[in-house]
């Protein structure tokens, strides 16, 4: 009895370990490595701007505001009556602004607002505000030389840019002051050794785009006095156009 139970043993132990080297054997699938979108390492960068003065150097990384600014252009002195001025300006053209203000933790701040005239054809009211804006959002900021527009704020005759420090340096422009009737009109000489370039101005893969410009300037009160020299002046800016004040 016992040898026909161990054979009946082997048997089924023959037929198991031919079944189980019959079976085809199941690898569990291999995943592939999943890739990490590379990131384009100029999406990282954030609005900055630095510069030298007074042998001292400012460094500003914290966007305070940006903004719009609508404007009369080619203003003219027609009366004073009572300290009040009365301007007449050009009906045809439309004086345009977008500024940009980065300040620090000292409350240093400096101001940068690109200025353009406009036809009244080339500009349309945005929908949501009374602002008027030009129909091309990327002109004002295209690559290339400005010049510093000394009448900002007074005539509004000058296309190109103006520069605004507060903090330490409060008071200090590249302008002069706005009134026609009660001061002069700076002297270009002022800004002769005077340069702002927009370097490069990259649309980035998110749609949005950098813009980088490089500047020295003299910043001064509005009558052109306490002159200082603002030098190795950098700015970067990060625009989304998909908003207004981009």
């Amino acid at each position: 009895m016992k040898s026909k139970s161990f054979l009946g043993l082997a048997v089924a132990l023959f037929f198991f370990a031919a079944c189980k080297k019959n079976d085809p054997v199941t690898e569990p699938p291999v995943k592939p490595p999943i890739e990490k979108p590379v990131q384009d390492p100029l999406e990282l960068l954030n609005d900055s701007a630095s510069f030298t003065i007074d042998d001292q150097k400012i460094v500003l990384t914290t966007i305070a505001s940006r903004g719009i600014s609508n404007g009369k252009a080619n203003k003219k002195l027609d009366s004073v009556v009572k300290n009040v001025e009365y301007i007449s300006e050009d009906k045809n053209l439309f004086m345009f602004g977008r500024f940009f203000k980065l300040s620090n933790e000292n409350r240093n701040s400096i101001t940068v607002t690109f200025l353009k005239k406009y036809n009244k054809h080339e500009i349309e009211k945005n929908q949501n505000t009374t602002l008027l804006v030009p129909n091309n959002k990327l002109d004002l900021l295209s690559t290339g030389e400005r010049k510093f527009a000394l009448d900002f704020t007074r005539d509004n005759a000058q296309d190109g840019v103006a520069i605004e420090l507060e903090g330490g340096y409060s008071g200090l422009q590249t302008f002069g002051y706005s009134s026609l009737a009660y001061h002069s009109a700076l002297n270009p000489e002022l800004q002769k050794d005077s340069k702002f370039e927009i370097i490069s101005l990259q649309k980035l893969k998110s749609g949005k785009y950098l813009l980088e410009a490089k500047f020295n300037a003299s910043v001064y009160h509005g009558d052109g006095s306490n002159i200082k020299k603002i030098e190795n002046g950098y700015l970067r800016l990060k625009l989304n156009t998909e908003f207004l004040y981009f």
